[in-house]
């Protein structure tokens, strides 16, 4: 008996013994797990979710309410080298069922001891199944918050692009960083109202693509304008791109020419030299200057395209498009008295609106008489498209100098502006655009059933520091409806080609001022401009006189 019970205290402690073994071992195992899990990088799931950018941008909507840009959740799938046994496996299988993945890629992420590497931000429902479906450890799907533009390409120079992180690059996307950061507001309840019409963009855009075509052009570019508010209607620019594909941006080819290009624009700058002169006083429409031989000055000869040979006034000199005729204007009045007029236009100046990054004009470092002449008719100086719809507007709105906005104005707030010129001044610019249209260069310009005006310019190229003969860039820049203007629309064809239907021809009133004419009948309509019975300049006035002379 006594043995049996020693053997059963031997039992006993043994049991106790493994007992307190298993714990033991037991604990060091969960111990381990847990010291493992800590050092797991899928415990860290939240801040690679804070990581990434994913913060709600504001929606955009055009002046319409119609939403442009938005936030959509997407999937994108990464990948914990560190934790996989048989890469090559791993990646042959992901080949397989993702035909998209490249092979050097997927090496390159996943042949490394890396603890979280992206195999693709971005994937659809599908493709998420399919690797879901693979059942491979270490793989991990990511919601992300991403950008969608429905309106396509239509805005894509306006609204510019985001990048893989959320964040904006260019254009009013790059302009929401800032005024988020200004902005005391939750994110999430923002919404940024333009003053962007997007049916009227996709009118002009389809209208500029027609022309591109038509005319064989390298590339368009439109920029309409509220000549009052300064609002920034619509900003096309062909080519243009997709902002979901952002590298798209990048190509040369794709700037956006009305912001980011500055152009010669030809004898639409003698819209310019012209209001100077009437807004002096000292000259009237009726002031003659001769323009009867050309001008030599500095080695070279001034000309015109179409030669009067004789006296114009001043009337005339614009209806006529006379080089001779502007230069001696801008020598009448001199250097200075020149500069001080186009600083006042806002020439000199960088355009300070919602599109960042806008690039100054470019202008003589130098700034001689031979300087003036020659920028009189639209050489010498090159501008931005915007810069021009802003000075243009002045000259038609009665003589104020507007800010241009991108976003939409409130119906009481009042609009920005400088008042630059006289009223008299203004109305007899648009007289004269008006009449250029009825019987001058912009003839082609003209639209059924509403009173427009404006300019044509055609200027050659600089390549490698001369003009280039074969090279040009047209230009038109017009106003409607001319009696009582709310809008100006500016528009550019990059050398354009002349063809049968043209004679051959590949100057502005060939080609952009019948572009003019095309859009301005589609958008007057989408404006709600009713149509003008207006006699107002006295249309049989005008063609008796210029018959007359």
């Amino acid at each position: 008996m006594f043995e049996d019970n020693i053997n059963l205290k031997k039992i006993d402690i043994r049991i106790k013994f493994m007992s307190f073994c298993f714990f033991l071992g037991f604990t060091i195992l969960f111990a381990k797990l847990i010291h493992i899990t800590s050092l797991s990088p899928f415990n860290n799931y939240q801040d690679i979710t804070t990581f990434k950018n994913d913060k709600i941008r504001p929606t955009i909507v055009d002046r319409n309410g119609h939403i442009i840009a938005s936030n959509i959740e997407i999937a994108s799938v990464a990948i914990r080298p560190s934790l996989l046994l048989n890469k090559e496996d791993v990646i042959d299988r992901l080949l397989l069922t993702i035909p998209t993945f490249i092979r050097e890629d997927l090496e390159n992420k996943i042949l490394n001891d890396k603890k979280f590497v992206w195999l693709k931000r971005g994937i659809t429902p599908n493709e998420k199944k399919r690797i879901h479906d693979l059942g491979i450890p270490g793989l991990e799907f990511i919601n992300e918050t991403k950008r969608f533009y429905s309106s396509g390409k239509i805005l894509s120079h306006v609204l510019g692009y985001v990048n893989i992180d959320n964040v904006g690059q260019t254009g009013i996307e790059k302009y929401i960083e800032k005024f988020q950061e200004q902005e005391d507001r939750p994110e999430e309840n923002n919404t940024i109202n333009l003053s962007i019409d997007l049916e009227v963009s996709h009118a002009m855009r389809d209208e500029l693509y027609k022309a591109k075509t038509k005319y064989e052009a390298s590339a368009a570019a439109g920029v309409l304008l509220d000549v009052n508010s300064g609002e920034v209607i619509s900003i096309v620019s062909i080519p243009d791109f997709d902002p979901h594909y952002p590298k798209e941006a990048l190509k040369a080819e794709n700037i956006n020419r009305i912001t980011n290009g500055v152009y010669e624009i030809g004898s639409t700058f003698k819209m310019f030299t012209i209001a100077m002169a009437l807004d002096s006083g000292i000259v009237d429409l009726d002031t003659l200057y001769d323009a009867s031989k050309p001008i030599s000055i500095g080695g070279h000869k001034i000309r015109d395209f179409y030669p009067e040979n004789r006296e114009l006034t001043i009337s005339e000199i614009f209806t006529h498009s006379s080089n001779i005729g502007t230069a001696k204007i801008v020598r009448d009045f001199g250097v200075d008295y020149h500069k001080s007029f186009l600083d006042k236009l806002g020439m000199f100046d960088k355009i300070n609106t919602q599109l960042p990054d806008l690039p100054s004009n470019l202008i003589p470092q130098t700034w001689r008489e031979i300087n003036s002449m020659t920028i009189s008719f639209g050489m010498g100086i090159s501008i931005t498209p915007l810069h021009a719809a802003v000075a243009g507007s002045s000259l038609v709105n009665g003589g104020k100098l507007i800010t241009p906005t991108f976003i939409k104005s409130h119906d009481n707030e009042p609009p920005d502006y400088q008042q630059i010129l006289e009223l008299s001044t203004s109305e007899k610019m648009k007289e004269l655009l008006y009449k250029n249209v009825m019987i001058g260069s912009g003839k082609k310009a003209a639209v059924d059933g509403y009173l427009v005006g404006g300019k044509t310019g055609t200027a050659n190229k600089v390549l490698n520091g001369r003009y280039d003969p074969d090279k040009r860039l047209t230009t038109f820049l017009g106003a409607f409806p001319i009696d009582e203007p709310q809008y100006i629309l500016f528009l550019l064809l990059d050398e354009p080609q002349g063809s049968d239907e043209t004679y051959g021809y590949a100057t502005a009133g060939w080609n952009a001022a019948p572009t003019f004419s095309n859009i301005v009948s589609r958008i007057a309509p989408m404006l709600e401009i009713e149509p003008s019975n207006s006699d107002k300049y006295a249309i049989e006035n005008i063609i008796v006189a210029s018959n007359t002379n």
